[in-house]
């Protein structure tokens, strides 16, 4: 792919918060076409008055701080969304970047642009598409085998098995955890989309990450959200405990958290798990 040399330059790591930007800009695309069944690549990017965008006016994170957040064309006020999503695909590829070889930034890379793309979508629409759950699984597989014969040398079959093993455990935890909570609650808690992300996961992280991203995903969510709620309550909004939220953001939150920070103690732990049990 490239020389190993240059993969850990300081350069590289600028030119991937680059690419992360871009991406990030891409992304943000999708999360609003595809839901309205716009394509992401036809018309061109434009202002919500109708005019072209210039390149020179639509590149990522800069553009938006030049023009202090407002249209060139129209003076309107530009979501915090456009920059939000440049800024965090890019933190997000530096930080894999620093913590992984190329190979693996390949295929996690991919995983992370799934993950945001259905966590934007599901956070508006409370939906999440097949092609980044369904697809995205297929991807772990294929992302699994890849790995398995070009980084960690081992047998490809066991890459593929580890990723469908992490697939049906992920998805079937969270299955049971959707069908035991709509006993209790009387109504839909978690929804089917949520599972086949679930499934997703594991594919990519296998069964360890997918155990981590269910119910760590749930405690950094909880974390997340009770101040929100307290904030929102405190200013008399209408968010009461019980509300309709989207949990694919707070899985994929758990799935990142993992891959960049958890992933060498919870493995760990589970090893020594696993000696314990024999």
């Amino acid at each position: 792919m490239m020389p190993l040399e240059f993969w850990n330059h300081p350069l590289c790591g600028l030119i991937i918060f680059g690419l992360g930007a871009c991406l990030g800009s891409f992304f943000n695309v999708c999360i609003i076409r595809i839901p309205k069944n716009i394509s992401i690549i036809f018309p061109r990017s434009r202002c919500d008055c109708g005019r072209p965008i210039p390149f020179f006016y639509n590149i990522p994170i800069i553009s938006w701080i030049l023009l202090g957040g407002r249209a060139r064309c129209c003076g309107r006020k530009l979501e915090l969304q456009y920059i939000f999503s440049e800024i965090l695909t890019a933190i997000l590829f530096l930080l894999l970047w620093q913590r992984s070889d190329p190979w693996e930034f390949l295929v996690y890379g991919i995983f992370f642009g799934l993950l945001i793309v259905a966590s934007g979508i599901d956070w508006v629409t409370m939906t999440i598409p097949d092609f980044c759950t369904v697809g995205g699984a297929i991807l772990g597989i294929l992302g699994g085998v890849f790995l398995a014969h070009f980084s960690s040398g081992n047998y490809i079959f066991c890459g593929g098995i580890a990723s469908i093993r992490g697939m049906l455990l992920g998805s079937s935890i969270l299955l049971w955890i959707a069908v035991f909570a709509e006993f209790v609650l009387n109504k839909e808690a978690i929804g089917f989309g949520d599972v086949k992300l679930m499934g997703c996961i594991g594919a990519f992280l296998g069964t360890r990450g997918a155990i981590f991203s269910i119910f760590g995903g749930t405690c950094l969510g909880m974390v997340t959200l009770l101040p929100i709620w307290w904030l929102c309550n405190r200013r008399k909004n209408e968010v009461k405990f019980g509300s309709s939220l989207p949990f694919g953001p707070f899985l994929a939150l758990g799935a990142v958290s993992y891959l960049l920070f958890f992933k060498t103690i919870i493995d760990e732990y589970f090893s020594h798990l696993e000696i314990l049990l024999g």
